[in-house]
């Protein structure tokens, strides 16, 4: 039977439309029966005190990380672009368990991964999912020996593949829902291709029309200025559909044609590694920082072939990346 598992990331934390679109999200899930995985910021965390019925609704889903500063800069592939494997584990330990400051980007007493721990002190967080896919070895590693098991960032296989103490999940679709029929399309093109699909969405872009960190594309901003609000008539069109959505999924779910779930186990597939999985992995993993903030990595690249053991006689990365 094919498998499929609901994820969400939950990052928006300028706004309480952002938090309403959550809180309707889980409430969707519910009616149908459905789990999902909810991978919530630092921010984010620090923010829920102040929303007891939605955290309440999540202690029946799973809760997962989403980094502590997600667009702050330095970003995670900022602070972690250092020659040094170790002092980037070592930067990483320090800034997923600090406040980030959202405007200044430094580290401020305690936060982060230990703010969603003390947020859910009966649940474990085990699941992660780095900002904009844009994850990095050192910085995971760093995350596993906070108590991270499953990632669902990287785009290494179709089914979940075991690598290091790390269980790869498949790389997700519909990281926007547009309630179009070709979000249908490709959720079913996906699903009758692959054993195994996991789905990515935003809760936030129910309410808003685009990503509140928007305003780090070009640095740290000056104040917090939330996205432009959705129509209330569009919200509302756009959490109809989705309930359709769910509604076609329970019918498949029925019919036993698809297993929603929300399990997570360390699998035995092991990882086959060659120097073709480490170039497409480090690409793919590089999309978000070089579309969206046009950075330019130095040291990222060496950090995936360390991560890897690739041979360093393999390793295409001998000179300094372009500055």
């Amino acid at each position: 039977m094919r498998k499929m598992t609901f994820t969400f990331d939950v990052e928006d934390f300028t706004n309480k439309g952002a938090f309403m679109a959550l809180q309707a999200t889980i409430e969707l899930l519910d009616r149908y029966g459905f789990n999902g995985i909810f991978l919530i910021t630092g921010h984010v965390a620090e923010k829920l005190y102040n929303y007891p019925k939605i955290v309440e609704l999540l202690e029946a889903h799973e809760v997962g990380y989403h980094s502590s500063g997600h667009s702050v800069h330095p970003t995670i592939f900022e602070f972690t672009d250092v020659k040094s494997y170790k002092e980037a584990y070592e930067i990483s330990l320090k800034r997923e368990t600090s406040h980030i400051n959202p405007l200044t980007g430094q580290m401020e007493g305690e936060g982060g991964i230990v703010a969603l721990q003390k947020l859910f002190p009966f649940k474990k967080i085990t699941a992660f999912r780095a900002p904009g896919y844009c994850w990095n070895p050192p910085h995971l590693e760093a995350l596993r020996d906070l108590g991270i098991k499953f990632d669902f960032s990287a785009k290494l296989s179709k089914t979940p593949v075991h690598y290091k103490g790390i269980t790869f999940y498949p790389y997700p679709i519909l990281a926007q829902w547009n309630g179009k029929p070709s979000d249908f399309r490709l959720f079913w093109i996906t699903t009758a291709k692959t054993p195994y699909t996991v789905i990515g969405l935003h809760p936030s872009l129910f309410a808003t029309y685009d990503g509140w960190d928007t305003i780090y594309f070009n640095g740290n901003p000056r104040a917090i200025v939330p996205p432009k609000p959705r129509d209330p008539q569009e919200v509302k069109s756009l959490i109809k559909s989705f309930d359709l959505f769910l509604k076609n999924i329970k019918i498949f779910e029925k019919l036993g044609l698809i297993e929603v779930t929300t399990k997570l186990e360390n699998t035995k597939n092991e990882l086959v590694i060659t120097n073709e999985t480490v170039e497409k992995c480090y690409a793919h993993s590089m999309r978000w920082a070089k579309n969206v903030f046009n950075y330019k990595p130095r040291y990222l690249r060496n950090q995936f072939y360390h991560f890897f053991n690739v041979p360093a006689s393999q390793n295409l990365e001998p000179k300094r990346e372009s500055p």
